[in-house]
């Protein structure tokens, strides 16, 4: 098998990943050594370090029939089989959302998800858990036939009726009718095929999405599983370009669906082997490519540069033929650069952000205790030698001043203990807002509003009340975090200059990626409750799947507020204790010198040796602690 770019960049990308992972690790394992390892921190780092190993990089393909969709994933994924093993026919052929995935743990296989499914309350990613309610046949990648034959299960359809399709949450006008005035649906909801490619392997996923009845009849795909995805890959054919279909699904499923914050999109012309004329020079055909291009960039108003011509079906005979000069001329190799720089990037950056987010502060933090412990045994030695030759008197002084500083600071932590009380009371007060039993009255109440509802009006009105009182909740908690922060900045001044403590400027609560979150999905709601699905589909199934799907949503964000609002709270005022503590064990120290040197001159000399030990042993663990800082800043 030829290792194309994508291969090469996700092979890196592992490599990334795991010495990323391995740092996590020796760092959950060096707070244990040292004893720093609180039970709440260690499970967040566990599930961070769980949440990497398992992390996958989605592509989504998201086309209207008979673009090419099925035909690309053939040639890029399975061209090694000399076949097409995804069926790849004229007409309609995927018929459900599939999942394209790989799992060491498990045998290839192929798993359907009835579409009698869609009458309860219950999503895919639930179902996935549940293995009894699939369907699944497990694959010989040794025998293309046997895998060729099960995958045909993709196209199935089947024929009920009116009554079933509108129990189903089908729009009886969006199927196909048939002679007996039955309609034609697909046997399955959603597929899962478990397949060792290298690709994906490396932790690719590939969401091939059917065409636009089905994604305007399953709001979960448009408004769960596309904003999930990192990369969506949007098909076309290059001989009639952008259709009004085409637009349809643009419109109303894709810019619904896309974080521009988080999701990379491009649009793929294929097919261009259409336009190939023997008649004409290659100039000839490669400006009417480009005038394409051009055409498909400003009516979906994107850069030119996230459109890219390729003919999928010339590139999947090149690989199969092992022809260098027409897969070229297919524009598949460009097609997989592009790919493996846009979407991978853009994922090793997603993942470097939420590291930086959620363990920068507390590796920082260690490794500035650390950095502490040092400059004070530097001071001891220095204090130490200077100590050599004082009189008696001097010695006395000089403890009785210690003992009076380490009096002070014993009241300072005292203050710092009816700090925390105070900080604590306001930082869950302010947590209230968000916690689970709010959350859940305030889903609750939306759902029991809409479902009294009996008209679209009154449904629109209830998802806009839905996103009026989460957001209302964010706001009072922005509000009250800035509070909270001007609280903490009165706190480090007052224990700065009462206590002569060296506090640097405390960090504030940073919401505004919660709130940008939450803003988007908040026009993902519009465009859901203003698009025709609501006036076309079953009021009880609308409202099932936005509570599945937008209610998740934004909950899983306000939870994430309420975790970061928590842990911040937490930390905010630990450096203030561990400069007390340093400096009483400092101060302790001291002392601890001062009467040996009344006494023996030896066991000063003692210390002085011991301080030497203790400072080499202490560069070690902060240049340790740096270097994990640095694999967590650097995305190198």
């Amino acid at each position: 098998m030829t290792t194309t770019a994508l291969q090469r960049k996700l092979d890196s990308y592992s490599n990334w990943r795991h010495d990323l992972l391995t740092e996590l690790e020796a760092y959950k394992s060096w707070l244990d050594d040292e004893d720093l390892l609180e039970g709440e921190d260690e499970l967040r780092i566990l599930e961070l370090i769980e949440s990497l190993k398992s992390d996958k990089i989605v592509l989504a393909l998201v086309a209207e029939f008979s673009r090419g969709k099925t035909e690309l994933i053939n040639s890029i994924f399975f061209a090694d089989y000399k076949k097409r093993l995804l069926p790849s026919s004229v007409g309609r052929t995927t018929m459900c959302p599939t999942e394209i995935r790989y799992d060491e743990k498990e045998p290839p296989f192929i798993q359907l998800l009835p579409i009698e499914t869609r009458k309860s309350s219950l999503t895919i990613d639930e179902y996935k858990e549940a293995a009894v309610n699939w369907s699944r046949t497990e694959l010989d990648i040794d025998s293309p036939e046997q895998m060729s034959e099960a995958l045909l299960q993709l196209i199935q359809t089947k024929e009920i009726s009116e009554q079933e399709a509108k129990e189903l949450g089908f729009p009886p006008h969006t199927l196909d009718l048939k002679e007996n005035n039955k309609l034609q649906v697909p046997v399955w909801r959603h597929a899962v095929i478990n397949y060792p490619h290298p690709l994906l392997k490396s932790g690719l996923v590939i969401l091939d999405t059917p065409g636009l009845n089905a994604l305007g009849t399953e709001p979960e795909l448009t408004l769960n599983m596309l904003p999930m995805a990192h990369t969506i890959m949007f098909i076309l054919a290059a001989d009639t370009g952008v259709t009004r279909s085409d637009m349809d699904i643009w419109r109303n499923h894709i810019t619904l669906s896309l974080n521009p914050r988080e999701q990379n999109v491009m649009a793929v012309l294929n097919k261009i082997d259409t336009m190939w004329d023997d008649l004409h020079d290659d100039a000839f055909t490669q400006a009417n490519i480009r005038r394409q291009i051009e055409e498909t960039s400003r009516i979906l108003d994107i850069d030119e540069d996230l459109v890219v011509p390729v003919s999928a079906q010339k590139g999947l005979i090149a690989k199969i033929k092992n022809d260098r000069l027409m897969l070229n001329r297919s524009g598949l190799p460009k097609l997989e650069d592009k790919l493996s720089v846009d979407l991978i990037d853009k994922k090793q950056s997603l993942i470097q952000k939420k590291v930086q987010r959620e363990l920068g502060v507390m590796v920082k933090s260690t490794r500035d205790v650390y950095l502490s412990r040092l400059n004070t045994l530097v001071k001891e030695r220095h204090e130490i030698l200077n100590l050599r030759g004082q009189s008696k008197s001097v010695l006395v002084t000089l403890s009785e001043q210690l003992q009076s500083q380490s009096k002070q600071l014993s009241q300072a932590m005292d203050d710092y203990h009816k700090t925390v009380r105070i900080m604590n009371d306001q930082a869950k007060r302010l947590r209230q807002h968000l916690s689970s039993k709010n959350i859940d009255f305030m889903i609750g109440a939306s759902r029991i509003s809409m479902q009294e509802t009996w008209n679209t009006f009154g449904l629109k009105r209830g998802m806009a009340d839905f996103f009026d009182q989460a957001e209302n909740r964010l706001s009072e908690v922005n509000s009250g975090a800035v509070k909270l922060s001007e609280l903490v900045d009165r706190i480090y001044e007052e224990f700065k200059t009462r206590h002569n403590l060296e506090m640097n400027v405390p960090p504030e609560f940073d919401i505004e990626p919660f709130i940008e979150d939450f803003m988007h999905l908040r026009m993902d709601g519009e465009q859901f409750r203003d698009s025709m699905m609501l006036v076309v589909t079953e009021q009880h199934y609308v409202i099932k799947r936005f509570f599945i799907t937008m209610a998740s949503r934004a909950r899983r964000i306000l939870d994430e507020t309420n975790y970061a609002l928590r842990a911040w709270s937490k930390a905010i005022l630990q450096p203030i204790s561990t400069q007390i503590e340093e400096h009483k064990e400092q101060i302790g120290r001291r002392l601890s010198n001062i009467e040996k040197l009344k006494t023996n001159h030896s066991n000063l000399e003692q210390r002085i040796t011991a301080i030497e030990e203790d400072l080499a042993e202490l560069r070690d663990k902060t240049m340790t602690l740096q270097r994990i800082l640095a694999r967590i800043q650097n995305t190198e």
